[in-house]
């Protein structure tokens, strides 16, 4: 497989509520794309748990527009959202321990994306670089205008 698998941080950028003038070098880069684009399912928990955020917080608007916008996403990426299967999490595992052997404090959310993207030989597209350089998978910061 090849392709790029956006970080919860990068398909973010696309979110409602972002800037469009912030993220328009990288909506076209993404548009241009298509099927070569993958979330993973940790994605997926990620942008969920901030809409249970909002909402706990009463702000209703913002979590029904993110909600919404996270359902177009889930039809759009249906068949190109990746699990974390038990491939993913044995390389979860050592690249958790390669990050904090290197000095680092990876998050586990990052270091399965990073092994779902690396088992999928895909190219991580994030804006954490700091943490991602650790894991020494291939990775790259969003495109800009």
């Amino acid at each position: 497989m090849s392709g790029y698998l956006l970080d919860t941080n990068a398909i973010s950028l696309l979110a409602p509520g972002q800037e469009a003038s912030d993220a328009a070098g990288f909506r076209a880069w993404v548009g241009e794309r298509g099927g070569e684009l993958f979330l993973s399912a940790i994605t997926i928990a990620e942008l969920q748990a901030g809409v249970s955020r909002l909402e706990r917080k009463g702000a209703t608007r913002k979590a029904e527009a993110l909600s919404r916008w996270l359902h177009l996403v889930l039809e759009l990426y249906a068949p190109r959202i990746l699990a974390l299967d038990a491939h993913a999490a044995l390389e979860t595992g050592r690249l958790l321990d390669r990050s904090i052997g290197a000095g680092g404090e990876p998050g586990f959310e990052d270091a399965a994306i990073a092994a779902i993207a690396a088992v999928h030989e895909l190219v991580v597209v994030t804006a954490n670089t700091r943490h991602f350089k650790l894991f020494g998978v291939p990775f790259m910061a969003p495109p800009a205008a």
